[in-house]
């Protein structure tokens, strides 16, 4: 009995009868996801996420840095615009899912599209940094010269929840 069992140890140890093979070269290494960071343009009055990958991880500083740029060549044969005039990168800072958008002393109040363009971008940008937000969502409050704000939340941000807004514009 006992040999039998040993007989039956060596079969499974010997495997099925497929030979071992070297590394096998099958293309690229794995990269992970990578970074994405989302914008929020204009189209028919209405706001548009855009995906656009980026090389390093997404920050709500290099998001804005990008939503300001304005929509590409590509955004813009899509019909893509965007209601920012000359506006310089605000300073941001973040306590938890709460982020505070300063606008420069130089930057005029921003129409409520653009503000809502910034807000949900910046939300946007918040949740790829603090992904535990998701649970709460988060709020973005913009300040600008001789106390005008503006606050809005990622809940806010939705493509239904833009077009519902715009419509009570």
């Amino acid at each position: 009995m006992r040999s039998g069992m040993l007989v039956g140890a060596a079969l499974l140890l010997s495997g099925c009868g497929i030979p071992a093979t070297g590394v096998v070269q099958a293309g690229d290494p794995a990269t992970g996801v990578r970074p994405t960071a989302v914008l929020y343009f204009i189209a028919d009055d209405q706001l548009v996420p855009v995906y656009r990958e980026v090389t390093e991880p997404i920050h709500v500083r290099r998001a804005v840095e990008l939503l300001i740029g304005g929509p590409d060549v590509l955004d813009r044969r899509r019909g893509l615009t965007t209601a920012f005039t000359r506006i310089s990168t605000p300073a941001i800072s973040a306590d938890g899912a709460r982020v505070s958008v300063q606008l420069s002393p130089y930057t005029d109040p921003l129409v409520p599209i653009a503000a809502r363009q910034l807000i949900c971008t910046v939300a946007e940008a918040h949740l790829a940094d603090d992904p535990d937000a998701v649970r709460t969502g988060v709020t973005v409050t913009v300040t600008g010269l001789n106390g005008w704000r503006a606050q809005g939340s990622s809940h806010d941000c939705s493509v239904d929840a833009a077009a519902r807004a715009d419509s009570r514009a």
